[in-house]
């Protein structure tokens, strides 16, 4: 092959011509869940479509979000590692774009929804403070119970 370069350009050009077509919320690739059930996953992915509009334009909002679920013991290790003292629950890293969820907060819909929300709160604000974050998480937490309830069933 003569020109390697024009192939490349042939091959991705395209995809950047279709990529400037799609919504803005299709830009960032979907959000990484790991450690989830099923269920667990649906749900999550459910509540991270709804704060779709609460997350666009954020800072590395186009970068993939991940949530990780870990057993409470693992999730109380890596909380001592990010200096993290003060939750029982979740978690979260703005820089690394990551939420930590503790397994025992699945145990009813309630937490799970307050709990990830609020989290998503944090994003949505870019803020550490609890009451920034919970204001948004209202917000998405409204949207969430009546769309995402059917999810946990």
């Amino acid at each position: 092959m003569k020109h390697p370069q024009s192939l490349a350009v042939r091959i991705c050009l395209p995809c950047l011509i279709v990529s400037c077509f799609w919504p803005s919320g299709l830009w960032a690739e979907d959000a990484v869940i790991i450690g989830a059930t099923q269920q667990q996953e649906r749900f999550l992915t459910c509540v991270l479509h709804i704060s779709d509009d609460d997350l666009r334009g954020t800072p590395n909002s186009n970068d993939r979000l991940t949530v990780v679920i870990l057993e409470h013991q693992k999730f109380l290790e890596i909380r001592e590692a990010f200096h993290a003292h003060k939750t029982k629950l979740a978690f979260s890293s703005l820089q690394a774009r990551r939420i930590y969820l503790s397994s025992r907060m699945f145990g009813d819909f309630e937490t799970l929804l307050r709990c990830i929300t609020h989290e998503l709160g944090h994003f949505a604000t870019q803020s550490v403070y609890e009451d920034h974050a919970e204001r948004a998480a209202d917000r998405i937490r409204q949207r969430a119970r009546q769309t995402c309830q059917s999810a946990v069933q």
